[in-house]
């Protein structure tokens, strides 16, 4: 019987143990938050954090500025992973050439290795060319001047 009782014991300590190590992964701060997106973007100015609800799973995002890019990263707050990541850039100086539909497939192919485009559209009010793909576990939208230049990148997780 106290053989029961300590091995019970000893399971309930240990999987104590392993639920105190996997909730120490996960973010319980926007300082925590801020230092792994400032690992994430090396050099980049934090601009704002904040803890947010995203369909019932609590994240916390943080907004990042370098360059000519501003950053969004997105993390879960229980496990501590990147769920989405975005940039763009601030400003772009209109291109007076235009590349083809088919060169800006190839470009996004070329960025995005293994996902599948999904849809290519030009909007003519913005003069930019915008694409959704995918792969096994996110999906990614890519917007590309009419020049060719790669002016936005998002992928967040399915």
């Amino acid at each position: 019987m106290n053989k029961k009782i300590i091995a019970i014991g000893l399971a309930l300590s240990f999987g104590g143990l392993s639920c105190i190590t996997a909730q120490a992964k996960g973010i319980s701060s926007t300082t925590e938050a801020e230092k792994l997106a400032s690992d994430y973007v090396k050099g980049a100015t934090v601009l704002h954090v904040e803890e947010d609800d995203d369909d019932g799973v609590w994240v916390y995002e943080v907004d990042m500025k370098k360059g000519s890019k501003k950053y969004e990263l997105k993390y879960n707050a229980s496990n501590g992973k990147l769920v989405e990541y975005q940039w763009e850039k601030i400003s772009h100086k209109k291109a007076s050439k235009k590349v083809s539909e088919k060169t800006i497939r190839r470009m996004a192919e070329k960025k995005v290795k293994n996902a599948t485009i999904t849809e290519l559209d030009y909007d003519s009010d913005d003069a930019k060319y915008e694409i959704e793909m995918y792969d096994k576990s996110k999906k990614y939208e890519l917007e590309y001047s009419t020049d060719g230049t790669l002016v936005s990148y998002k992928w967040e997780k399915l």
